[in-house]
């Protein structure tokens, strides 16, 4: 989500946490040799650069050419990607490949070039769903997404390979888990919570 006073921050409403949680898990941003970017959005992108220069200055940032071709001369391009170009750390692919044991998959849709990370212990899935209820009806879209039936289908397709390999899909969004059942409504009137009230 990036710093305070960031972009993302301003819009979501919560301050990204990445550089603590490293500092807590004892690693340090000149230790990170891989950045996997699942699309460039800000609230995915907001770490990448810390000003002019890529905030893990020894690691490759990992992409989809689509969505390079999607966002380039855009404003998250220029201001988080760009330095990353410059230092000559972006390294964009097309298609499936391995990458240190893990496996990064294209999941267009949410945008052209979204793409999700298989390890041996999650599938983690970025945008490819961004509330609950799409883990019960991947078919529910939502405003946000370049390209509604391929998300669904994205979306169909991460969540048979995370049920194939027996191990839990792990999504930017939601922020809260979903309680309860998730069921169809017939109908809803004026002021009934139909949905719990996620910021997306």
């Amino acid at each position: 989500m990036g710093p305070a006073g960031g972009e993302a921050a301003e819009w979501l409403g919560v301050v990204g946490r990445l550089p603590g949680l490293l500092e807590v898990a004892g690693v340090r941003a000149d230790e990170v040799d891989a950045v996997v970017l699942t699309h460039v959005h800000l609230d995915h992108v907001g770490w990448s650069a810390d000003g002019s220069v890529p905030r893990f200055r020894n690691a490759e940032y990992v992409v989809q050419r689509d969505e390079v071709e999607h966002v380039r001369g855009g404003a998250t391009y220029e201001r988080m990607i760009r330095p990353i170009v410059d230092a000559g750390q972006l390294r964009v692919v097309d298609g499936e490949i391995a990458l240190h044991g893990m496996r990064l998959v294209p999941t267009p849709g949410h945008t052209p070039g979204h793409q999700s990370v298989v390890t041996s212990r999650a599938v983690l899935g970025g945008d490819v769903l961004v509330h609950p209820a799409q883990a019960r009806w991947p078919e529910l879209t939502y405003v946000h997404e370049r390209d509604p039936a391929v998300a669904v289908t994205s979306r169909r397709e991460v969540l048979a390979m995370a049920a194939a390999l027996g191990i839990p899909l792990a999504t930017s969004h939601p922020h809260a888990a979903l309680s309860g059942d998730a069921r169809p409504v017939a109908s809803a009137g004026a002021g009934d919570v139909v949905c719990p009230p996620y910021k997306l």
